[in-house]
């Protein structure tokens, strides 16, 4: 994905910032009505991405965007858990395209009632495509990988059913040791940090 591509990412989330200080004179998020409702986010982020091993320089860095989006419902009034999909389509230093897609379930959780802010953690597969791990060779992979995620962030409502909230998270995607056609990598870890954020339905 080149700079261009990102424009757009970063113009969306600038919004989103934008609307949600004029949305934060607004009463927090309240509890769920009674009944199942679903808890629907869609968003993007401005997205690093850092590849490391063993014996790999982590020195190379390479600035994208992301496409997120998570699906499900309340648990308790200060609780939420779903299923998240967030997809990184990146290009190594070199030009590579790169696709990374993870698949997790998640957590979120408001631990005060009367306020925005949430932790959100999530667990999962990611699907990675083309994955570079030494710029200096040809040497590319696809794989699946054990993902986590860690995040944090605040939501704003706009109305009973609709918000929207900004966020930063890090994903990590566990490769483990690699075999290539002349060398075996070990350890392999993807790292990807993330600034964005969404609209949210409840």
């Amino acid at each position: 994905m080149t700079k261009r591509a990102v424009l757009p990412v970063l113009r969306i989330c600038l919004l989103l910032l934008l609307s949600s200080g004029l949305a934060a004179a607004q009463t927090a998020p309240s509890s769920p009505s009674t009944g199942w409702q679903p808890w629907i986010v869609v968003g993007g982020s401005s997205t690093t991405l850092l590849g490391d091993c063993t014996d790999c320089p982590a020195d190379t860095y390479v600035h994208d965007g992301g496409v997120l989006a998570i699906v499900g419902a309340p648990l308790t009034p200060r609780t939420d858990i779903g299923g998240q999909l967030f997809w990184v389509p990146s290009s190594s230093a070199a030009g590579e395209p790169i696709n990374t897609t993870y698949v997790m379930g998640t957590f979120q959780f408001r631990p005060w009632g009367a306020s925005g802010f949430f932790v959100r953690i999530s667990s999962g597969m990611a699907f990675v495509k083309n994955w570079i791990v030494d710029a200096d060779t040809s040497t590319s992979f696809t794989s699946k990988a054990f993902a986590l995620e860690i995040g944090g962030g605040w939501e704003w409502r706009f109305s009973r059913r609709l918000g929207t909230q900004v966020f930063g998270s890090q994903h990590v995607a566990a490769l483990g040791d690699l075999q290539g056609s002349t060398q075996r990598v070990e350890n392999v870890m993807g790292n990807f940090w993330s600034v964005g954020g969404g609209i949210v339905i409840r």
